[in-house]
């Protein structure tokens, strides 16, 4: 059984592993706003210096569903992008 310490480093790890993952998703948003094209998985996972191709895909899945990024599936895979920045116009 589990006590109330072990509940707290169980959290704590969470916390921190959670902490990992946005620095990941920092990481992948600075590789795409450098980019001037889209980027496949693999090519975000190398210059991102991720390791896992899989977990790069799930990230970038995950911010194409929260918004943060632009992605499309195509024939030979996904590709991903950084979506522009709304220009505001001016009303007369």
């Amino acid at each position: 059984m589990l006590t109330w310490k072990d509940h707290i480093n169980v959290a704590s790890v969470m916390a921190e592993k959670m902490g990992a993952r946005n620095s990941y998703k920092d990481k992948i948003r600075d590789v795409l706003a450098e980019s001037t094209m889209p980027m496949d998985v693999e090519n975000v996972r190398q210059r991102s210096g991720l390791k896992n191709w899989e977990s790069t895909k799930a990230i970038l899945l995950e911010m194409v569903l929260l918004g943060a990024i632009a992605g499309q599936q195509t024939t030979k895979g996904w590709i991903f992008w950084m979506k522009p920045n709304p220009k505001r116009t001016k009303r007369n």
